[in-house]
């Protein structure tokens, strides 16, 4: 059994998601019914704890958008705990070799691929000890794996990540490049761009799902083009702030002529 994303990205399909620092199951909930197909909830740089994790992922879920959960570090029992709460994927930061991305499999899989406990009376086993791990989301094809490109030391064995078939996404960092790269901070430098379209080229070649970040329409048509299905629309927090900011501008620009009157009431 794989997911229903998993489903839409083996068809060739696009899916848009967001990035999920707001640790809150209600706008997690409004993302999901928004039509988002995934939310990436951060564990690296985002305000969650294991219980709010726990009712986002169910918020998420519940309104049709797979929760994936960016693990903060490649810890063994935190994949576990995020697994067994249900999270229909794993993306992992600061990938630094194959090495790295191989542990990612080992700790997301059961024996014999890897090292992951199995507890048949989790979220993750609808809380009914299954006769076998077979079905639902124990089944060894059901969890998205992805990792994320964003040091000089995975972009140089990027071959060879490409290469571990259960790594499914490979998500370009551009704001942790932007840095390496001395942009500072920079996404749009032509270092970064020069970064993004070669990696590109790279994870196509090898027939992964390439991962990008998009901020506006223009984003995503470059990402497209450079043949990205994985697109991450912004992250949760920037979104609100925008969409306050822009009548707060407005009105900022229009006071001096909305200034009443000597009179007037």
């Amino acid at each position: 059994m794989i997911s229903s994303l998993q489903q839409k990205l083996n068809s060739g399909q696009a899916v848009m998601g967001t990035w999920s620092i707001v640790a809150n199951a209600t706008l997690v909930e409004i993302g999901a019914m928004a039509g988002l197909d995934f939310q990436i909830l951060d564990l690296e740089h985002g305000a969650y704890d294991m219980t709010t994790l726990e009712q986002a992922i169910r918020a998420s879920e519940g309104a049709g958008s797979a929760p994936l959960v960016r693990v903060p570090d490649l810890t063994p029992s935190t994949f576990q705990r995020v697994l067994d709460l249900g999270a229909h994927g794993i993306v992992a930061p600061q990938i630094k070799s194959a090495r790295d991305a191989e542990r990612v499999v080992q700790y997301s899989k059961y024996p014999p691929r890897g090292v992951r406990g199995y507890n048949p009376f989790t979220r993750a086993a609808n809380y009914s000890a299954p006769s076998s791990n077979t079905s639902g989301k124990l089944n060894l094809e059901f969890g998205l794996l992805g990792v994320i490109i964003e040091n000089n030391e995975a972009y140089a064995e990027l071959d060879k990540i490409c290469a571990i078939s259960e790594i499914g996404i490979i998500y370009l960092g551009i704001y942790d490049m932007s840095l390496v790269l001395g942009c500072e901070g920079n996404t749009r430098d032509p270092k970064v761009r020069e970064f993004v379209a070669d990696a590109a080229r790279q994870v196509i070649s090898a027939k992964k799902t390439l991962g990008l970040m998009v901020r506006t329409e223009t984003d995503m048509d470059d990402a497209y083009r450079l043949g990205a299905r994985f697109l991450v629309y912004e992250v949760d927090s920037h979104v609100i702030y925008r969409a306050f900011q822009t009548p707060v501008e407005w009105l900022k620009k229009k006071r001096p002529s909305l200034r009443l009157r000597k009179g007037q009431r």
